[in-house]
C-alpha cells in the first residue's frame, strides 16, 4: 500500500471535475448554480441528489450521502481510498509515486478508513432511525425544537435508540469486532458483551463537507 501526500491527493481531485465523473453514473439537470438529479445510492422518484460545480461537492438531501468527487468515486465504484485515487489519477493522466509502506502502517492507514467508513455509516443509520415508530420521544422533540424535516435530513440529524442495535447492523455490513470497537460508537462490557456507546440521544453527526442549500 501507498502513502500520498496532501497536495498530490488535491491535485488528483482538481484535475476530476466532479460534474463530468457524476453525469456518467447520473443523468443531471441543471437548476441554479446546482445540478440535480436521482441519487444511485437509494431509490427515489424525486430528485434530491444534488452537485455544486462551483464548491466540487455533491449531497444527498434524501439518504445524507455526500462529499467530493474522491467520495462518490469510491461509494459508486466500492473501492477503497487507495484505489479510488488510482481511478482517478489513471483519468487524468497523473502518474503516482510509489512510496511503499509498512505492514505496521499499512494496517493502521486500513484500520482508519475501516473507521471513516463506519463512522459514515452510523450517520445513516441513525437519521433513518429518527424516523421509526420507535424513536417517538425524539420525533416529539425535534418538534419542540422546530427542525424541519429539511434541516433533518441536511444536517443528517438522528436517533441513537441505544442497546446494540447499532453494532449489529455494523456487523452485517461485514466489519469486524476489531473495526467497529476502534470507532469508539461502541463499548465492551466486563462481560464481553458488546453495546452502543450512545442510548437514547439525538444524534448531530460532525460531517468534513455539506452542502446547506443557500
Amino acid at each position: 500500500m501507498v502513502r500520498y501526500s496532501d497536495e498530490l491527493i488535491e491535485e488528483i481531485r482538481n484535475r476530476n471535475d466532479i460534474v463530468d465523473i457524476i453525469s456518467q453514473y447520473v443523468i443531471l439537470k441543471r437548476s441554479g448554480r446546482s445540478f440535480f438529479g436521482l441519487c444511485p445510492f437509494h431509490k427515489e422518484k424525486t430528485p434530491s441528489f444534488s452537485v455544486s460545480p462551483d464548491k466540487q461537492i455533491f449531497h444527498c438531501f434524501g439518504c445524507g450521502a455526500g462529499g467530493n468527487v474522491i467520495h462518490f468515486v469510491s461509494k459508486i465504484e466500492n473501492l477503497n481510498f487507495k484505489d479510488t485515487l488510482e481511478f482517478l489519477a489513471d483519468r487524468s493522466g497523473i502518474t503516482l509515486p510509489k512510496i511503499n509502506m509498512s505492514k505496521e502502517e499499512e494496517e493502521r492507514a486500513i484500520l482508519k478508513e475501516k473507521v471513516y467508513e463506519i463512522n459514515q455509516k452510523t450517520a445513516i443509520f441513525y437519521h433513518e432511525a429518527l424516523y421509526k415508530s420507535t424513536a417517538k420521544i425524539a420525533q416529539q422533540y425535534v418538534k419542540i425544537r422546530k427542525l424541519d424535516n429539511k434541516t433533518l435530513k441536511t444536517f443528517l440529524i438522528g436517533y441513537s435508540e441505544g442497546g446494540d442495535s447499532l453494532y449489529k447492523h455494523l456487523k452485517q455490513e461485514g466489519y469486524t469486532d476489531q473495526e467497529i470497537i476502534a470507532s469508539s460508537l461502541v463499548h465492551k462490557t466486563q462481560s464481553g458483551k458488546i453495546l452502543d456507546k450512545f442510548n437514547g440521544r439525538l444524534m448531530f453527526p460532525i460531517q468534513d463537507i455539506l452542502l446547506v442549500p443557500s
